[in-house]
């Protein structure tokens, strides 16, 4: 019986590591396609009942209706992000080009103010600052070159990914509920723990992106109004960037409108380098730490120092999904050592 139970199991690992290896390279649209399906489930319940009784037809008709709802704003947000970064080059080419031929390197003169800075400390008289500051740029440049590349070359990888995820969308809405109940049933907890553990993880995931889009795009366009009042260049692309980085708790926002407010100070524009600071420490920061404990650590019962590492620790593992991976692991750890805490009380 014992050699039986062994050939079973490994036979049972084998097969899983087998499976891990066919699956593994879509775990990314089958993760997105799981958070979607959940947080659009009451919407597809909605349409079972007003649309149509046919579950196939209603999770295509919410799979269609919910990809124009996604990817309509990302095309328009997409050209709109386009616009600004060609005037951006031409800002930077313009730059470059008046560095490079040793003139004065733009209206705010740049190179004037670091030799000045820097000639408070080191005698900088027999360095060539802005021979240096051309060729970091031009590396820069050739290096952001080969990001473009790169960009264009994923760009079939991540349409694929989303038709993906929209397909197996598609299957979890249908199905979804069956795959549930195996998964449910294979899980060696009480049904109580494991109803815990699963309408936990629905709010998890509904905090996070819910709260998390909304507190974005608060700081996203906060942070493109100070951008576009102070005459900085691209306030819609670094506004957009903002969004994205705001999914950090804490710091999100501030990687971007930080160097903004070092530039503005070390090009001489000190009274705009004051304005962005405090409205980046007293607006945008502010709508972070009352806005983002409020919504998402409030909601998730998550203490808001462990989900700002859990959300960069999965991040760094996981890549863009650890902003729901980071807090979805976070909140089973949490139930599991509360699980364990019940179940010591039981045995005293």
């Amino acid at each position: 019986m014992k050699s039986e139970y062994l050939i079973t199991l490994i036979l049972a690992l084998v097969v899983g590591y087998l499976m891990y290896l066919v699956m593994a390279p879509f775990f990314v649209p089958i993760f997105w396609a799981v958070v979607l399906s959940i947080l659009f489930y009451p919407y597809f319940i909605w349409l079972m009942k007003k649309v149509t009784a046919s579950k196939s037809a209603a999770s295509l008709i919410a799979c269609l209706t919910i990809a124009v709802f996604i990817l309509i704003p990302i095309i328009l947000l997409g050209a709109a992000l386009v616009h600004e970064l060609l005037n951006l080059y031409d800002w930077s080419e313009v730059y470059l080009n008046e560095l490079s031929a040793g003139g004065p390197p733009s209206p705010s003169r740049l190179m004037t103010h670091i030799e000045s800075l820097i000639g408070r400390y080191v005698n900088v008289s027999g360095i060539d600052l802005h021979s240096i500051l051309a060729g970091f740029a031009n590396d820069a440049a050739a290096y952001a070159g080969e990001g473009v590349k790169g960009f264009i070359k994923n760009l079939t990888a991540f349409v694929f990914n989303i038709f993906l995820a929209f397909i197996t969308m598609f299957f979890l809405f249908r199905d979804g509920d069956k795959l549930f109940a195996i998964i449910m049933e294979v899980i060696p907890l009480s049904d109580y723990d494991k109803g815990q553990i699963v309408e936990r993880n629905k709010e998890v995931i509904r905090a996070t992106i819910n709260g998390g889009v909304f507190v974005g795009l608060v700081q996203g366009a906060l942070g493109g109004i100070a951008f576009w009042f102070l005459s900085l260049p691209g306030p819609i692309l670094w506004g957009f960037v903002m969004f994205l980085f705001s999914f950090l708790p804490s710091v999100g926002s501030a990687i971007v409108w930080g160097p903004a407010v070092i530039y503005l100070l070390v090009t001489g524009s000190s009274v705009k380098g004051i304005i962005l600071a405090l409205w980046g420490i007293f607006v945008i920061g502010l709508a972070d730490n009352i806005l983002r404990p409020f919504i998402v650590s409030g909601k998730t019962k998550l203490h808001p120092m462990l989900l700002f590492f859990s959300i960069l620790g999965a991040v760094n593992v996981f890549g863009f999904i650890g902003i729901v991976a980071g807090p979805l692991i976070l909140s089973i750890g949490q139930a599991m050592i509360e699980i364990y805490q019940h179940y010591l009380k039981d045995r005293h």
